[in-house]
């Protein structure tokens, strides 16, 4: 079995973190998940592919004040759910490129995350 990636674990780290700052049934309710799967998941456990999706949406909603190129990558994936894996990729890339030109036409200041994902996509 391939490690897991990095993306999850920094979903399993931010749960970790939670349910330090709360408790199991809690976070796992915010999930939603199951309370021992959740704790399953904090030890290391791959997830089921569903739970997978669940825990990527509840990490790119989280503390959007803050919001690190982890979660926007979370989030993006999340959005790209159903896409075939050989144009993820490319879809990633039109997506962010899509929020750039917003950003310009409506004359605002796009966020920091965007800039670091563009410039990561190579865009």
């Amino acid at each position: 079995m391939p490690p897991p990636s990095p993306r999850v674990e920094s979903i399993r780290e931010a749960a970790r973190l939670a349910v330090e700052q709360s408790s199991l049934r809690a976070v796992a309710r915010a999930i939603p998940m199951s309370p021992m799967g959740l704790l399953h998941f904090i030890q290391g456990t791959q997830p089921y592919a569903a739970t997978l999706r669940k825990l990527t949406a509840w990490f790119a909603a989280r503390e959007r004040a803050d919001f690190p190129d982890d979660k926007a990558r979370a989030a993006l994936t999340v959005l790209l759910e159903g896409v075939p894996e050989k144009h993820v990729d490319a879809a990633a890339r039109e997506v962010l490129q899509v929020l750039a030109r917003t950003h310009k036409q409506a004359r605002t200041r796009q966020p920091r995350w965007l800039e670091r994902l563009l410039r990561d996509q190579g865009s």
